[in-house]
């Protein structure tokens, strides 16, 4: 299974390339973004990540379902964030006043983060779990921190099941939210009773590793060289954001 659905044809470029090859890329492309101070070259960061998003053949109605999520906190963005900043006034509506510093830091945050997630998506959104905890690990990512995603993604799902018995059992019991102190004590006791079951079956999950020999490392394969479409592929995104870094910096 994928770490997350984006393509049902995924694109032979992208899963031709090795995970390391699609991390750096991944990593290299946020700090491209982040590093943007002018509103070209923060466009162009957006276009370069959907150019990104195309030679993966993303599934576009997917992603822009998942891009609604992140759209949700910067509609709040956009909103508070002129209303907090001092400056020039654009928009007065009685003692609120839209400051045009504000409007332009919210718009410089909008377009840095849709370009890092775009391109986050596009890269990693189709390496098998395994694979990609494979890449991190050949990175030089702390062995915990890659035991940590490959249990999420393996267990997630049982977690899930978990709390849908659980709020099944309470509306079986005549459980009906509303706005009271009743409803947030259920939901304080069903989170707790979550947290209790998943340490229990974490619990049961580790003796049963220890059991069949597990020592605290899980066994990698040997890392094998990158091929020359890796290094062709890192070349031409060192190029793209190079220029991109050049045309936001002199342009």
């Amino acid at each position: 299974m994928s770490l997350a659905r984006l393509t049902e044809a995924p694109s032979l470029i992208i899963t031709r390339l090795d995970p390391r090859t699609r991390i750096i890329s991944a990593m290299a492309c946020v700090l491209a973004a982040v590093s943007m101070t002018r509103t070209t070259g923060q466009i162009g960061m957006v276009l370069a990540a959907f150019a990104l998003a195309l030679l993966a053949e993303v599934n576009w109605r997917d992603m822009l379902h998942r891009l609604a999520h992140v759209e949700g906190f910067m509609v709040v963005l956009l909103i508070l964030l002129p209303l907090t900043m001092e400056g020039r006034t654009l928009i007065a509506f009685g003692p609120l006043a839209l400051s045009e510093p504000g409007l332009m830091r919210a718009l410089a945050i909008v377009l840095k983060v849709n370009a890092a997630v775009i391109a986050t998506m596009a890269l990693l959104a189709t390496i098998e779990p395994v694979r990609l905890g494979r890449g991190l690990a050949s990175l030089g990512m702390p062995a915990r921190l890659v035991h940590i995603l490959l249990f999420l993604v393996r267990y997630q799902s049982l977690f899930r099941e978990e709390g849908a018995r659980l709020m099944e059992a309470m509306r079986a019991r005549g459980f009906a939210p509303r706005l009271d102190l009743r409803t947030w004590r259920a939901y304080g006791n069903f989170t707790g009773m979550l947290l209790v079951r998943s340490m229990e079956r974490a619990e049961r999950v580790e003796e049963s590793m220890r059991c069949r020999g597990f020592s605290g490392k899980f066994p990698l394969r040997t890392t094998r060289a990158l091929s020359l479409v890796d290094f062709a592929f890192l070349l031409a995104m060192a190029c793209a954001l190079a220029a991109l870094i050049i045309l936001d910096r002199f342009a």
